[in-house]
């Protein structure tokens, strides 16, 4: 419909398989006939494990092989009795024979049949290593640490009679490995990617996940360190607006003076927002979401800063990448201090409420408001030395 032309719609497949691309890369050729002759000859190996991981991750362009294999995986485990009483034999034979005349069939068409190009070798590669990747993406975003195995085999060892009773009482053998199959075939689908992501948002989704593994998944308020970001060189000789400060970096200027013919000093402004979020039945709290603005960040950049409140000692001064001039800076203010302009002096606490997405700002807290910021400000003053004689006004 043209009127629905222009929004912007969400979309929940993983971002992986953008990768995927549907063209071969015309950028890597080989030149070696050697090198060529053997992906040539290992070329019908590689498409049977691009089209195993092409089944695996969801990756097809027609899902409809996953969900015949969810089907025939749920008539054999739930109609076990009777497959293995009267067609277990004739079944493995099947299996096999399709099996075997589907490996044949690949490679007797790669080696007899055309030869494929660099490209299409190439673009194979390209596609199983970034299968490989969406498969592995569960493992790779949990630290494999010693302490995390550790936790994971005592909690292990302590849900196990619990595991039992479900067993034994609930959820008998053979259903327990049906939902266990079902729920390892359509781990990679867009649908469970997509219910995985909801569900992660809840916060008492995450307790949970952290009580029973004993692993912690971004469920505490303190956040990683980042390095300290580079900033712009603040030695230009431009003299402040009346109306206009110049923002350089996570800083704002505000005043300049010549000490020296080579000494510049300015009055700079941090300016540091203090973040938090709303959860139900917890109310306000620093625990944000991955994807947003982190619980201490600067007004301007929106990058990562100390908290203020708790760490102000380990707050960094930014460092420049022009290294000719040398910078020294030296605290005005002795602590940070709360900026109640940026609520308009509304609430003596400084925090202005916003909706779910940082949007629509307001003063006063509200049964529609789920964030909400408060602007923390300290004085600093920034004294740089040009090393040669200039003349700045």
């Amino acid at each position: 419909m043209p009127e629905f032309s222009d929004h912007v719609r969400a979309t929940f497949e993983p971002s992986d398989t953008k990768l995927l691309t549907t063209t071969p890369t015309t950028k890597l050729l080989v030149e070696s006939p050697a090198l060529a002759t053997a992906l040539s000859q290992i070329f019908p190996f590689l498409l049977l494990v691009d089209g195993l991981l092409e089944t695996v991750t969801w990756t097809n362009d027609d899902p409809y092989r996953n969900f015949l294999i969810m089907t025939f995986y749920s008539c054999v485990v739930v109609y076990w009795e009777l497959v293995s009483h009267y067609i277990l034999p004739t079944l493995i034979v099947g299996l096999f024979s399709l099996f075997v005349w589907s490996i044949s069939s690949v490679v007797y068409d790669s080696k007899y049949g055309e030869k494929p190009t660099i490209e299409e070798v190439l673009y194979t590669l390209h596609n199983i290593t970034i299968r490989s990747e969406i498969l592995l993406r569960p493992i790779k975003k949990f630290r494999l640490t010693p302490k995390n195995y550790t936790r994971l085999f005592f909690m292990a060892m302590m849900l196990t009679p619990l595991h039992w009773v479900l067993v034994k009482t609930i959820l008998p053998p053979q259903r327990y490995l049906w939902f266990a199959g079902l729920f390892l075939l359509s781990f990679n689908s867009p649908y469970a990617h997509a219910t995985r992501q909801l569900l992660w948002r809840s916060l008492y989704l995450r307790l949970a996940v952290v009580y029973i593994t004993g692993v912690n998944f971004k469920t505490s308020r303190t956040r990683p360190t980042k390095e300290t970001p580079m900033a712009q060189s603040v030695s230009g000789s431009d003299m402040e607006d009346s109306h206009t400060l110049p923002v350089l970096s996570n800083f704002k200027i505000l005043k300049k003076k010549m000490i020296s013919p080579i000494e510049l000093k300015q009055t700079v402004l941090f300016e540091v927002l203090e973040n938090e979020r709303r959860w139900f039945g917890i109310g306000w709290s620093a625990l944000l979401y991955p994807s947003e603005r982190a619980n201490f960040c600067y007004e301007k950049t929106l990058q990562e800063a100390p908290a203020v409140t708790s760490n102000a000692k380990d707050f960094s001064f930014p460092v420049f990448e022009n290294d000719v001039y040398s910078y020294e800076w030296e605290w005005i203010d002795d602590k940070w201090s709360l900026d109640l302009e940026f609520n308009k002096s509304k609430n003596k606490e400084g925090w202005v409420y916003y909706d779910n997405n940082w949007e629509h700002p307001r003063y006063q807290d509200g049964y529609s408001k789920y964030t909400r910021s408060r602007k923390w400000v300290k004085k600093a003053s920034l004294v740089i030395d040009k090393q040669t004689t200039v003349y700045d006004e």
